[in-house]
């Protein structure tokens, strides 16, 4: 046992296990100093004793602060996610019995007080950007699979997911410093889409879609999220990834025979007599196109999308 887990026991078994202000810190991702703060401006402090006067968290104390940190994350100010915390026993019960090994072995660590500027987001969205900065995979995640869960994933990647990205990418343009927080928010928003996606167990189209990011495009994730979206409607999209040559996708497209192609690109499309050359595929697909890559002289046979919500429905109505 190492000298950390040693400092975590409990003082004693029967009053369940107990933690220290560090270990707590250390475990949710925040700073001594919040946790001293939540406890003295709010209430939200340590309720156990040990010899020597110490105060220590039981895990009904962590509980509480693991919603007051996800209230947080999701725009609340300090001051309301505490009152809820504090008044609805229901959601401390919530969280997972085994609330030290959920948190895990391997602690979060505290964030710096870099910020990103989102002046104009609305307090969800500055919230989700505070765990990023704070590096807080946990509860981006955990925020992320709350937002899909009871908004659904079109609301939540154009109302949440998106500002946040692109907060995070014009932070890294303008200072050059971040691209590890803008990382972690993409394979935490990924892992809640693919989650989403193969949930799906029944899909109620037999018509192929098929999705993919044609020449140099790398981002992939607005894929995941129509994937994702067209999940929660029951249909089922198979997914090339990023960076599909021209050949490769046209080979796709004739032994695959799907009814619908999306093709998204964010950098210009050099090869754009590619989509000449899906459109004569027989049997022939509907082929819609989607980011700012493609520019304005597209066929007259390709349909453009510009949102998700819209490019779901084009999909939809191709198919079912």
């Amino acid at each position: 046992m190492s000298e950390q887990q040693r400092a975590e026991v409990p003082a004693s078994a029967a009053d369940g296990p107990t933690l220290t202000v560090a270990a707590v810190a250390r475990r949710l991702g925040v700073a001594p100093a919040t946790l001293r703060t939540w406890a003295r401006r709010y209430g939200l402090g340590p309720s156990s004793h040990t010899a020597g006067s110490h105060r220590r968290y039981t895990a009904a104390d962590l509980a509480r602060l693991v919603v007051m940190r996800r209230l947080t994350h999701e725009g609340l100010s300090p001051a309301q996610a505490a009152q809820y915390a504090l008044s609805n026993e229901s959601a401390a019960a919530e969280v997972d019995d085994n609330l030290l090994d959920l948190l895990g072995d391997t602690p979060a660590r505290a964030g710096g007080g870099r910020v990103v500027p989102l002046p104009e987001a609305s307090p969800a969205v500055r919230g989700l950007a505070r765990a990023s900065m704070t590096l807080d995979a946990h509860g981006i995640s955990e925020v992320l699979r709350r937002q899909v869960r009871t908004q659904g994933v079109i609301r939540t990647w154009e109302a949440l997911a998106s500002p946040v990205l692109i907060g995070l990418g014009e932070r890294f343009a303008t200072t050059g410093d971040g691209i590890e927080v803008e990382h972690i928010f993409s394979e935490c928003l990924m892992g809640v889409l693919r989650a989403t996606t193969e949930s799906l167990e029944r899909p109620r189209n037999t018509a192929q879609v098929l999705l993919a990011c044609v020449g140099e495009e790398q981002h992939s994730l607005p894929l995941h999220a129509l994937a994702a979206a067209l999940a929660e409607r029951g249909v089922l999209a198979r997914q090339l990834g990023h960076r599909v040559p021209s050949s490769a996708l046209l080979s796709a497209v004739r032994r695959s025979g799907p009814a619908v192609v999306v093709l998204y690109a964010s950098m210009p499309v050099v090869d754009q007599d590619l989509l000449g050359e899906v459109d004569r595929v027989r049997p022939k697909p509907r082929v819609l196109v989607g980011g700012p890559g493609w520019g304005r002289n597209v066929p007259a046979t390709v349909t453009r999308v510009e949102s998700l919500s819209d490019t779901v429905e084009e999909v939809i109505a191709s198919i079912l």
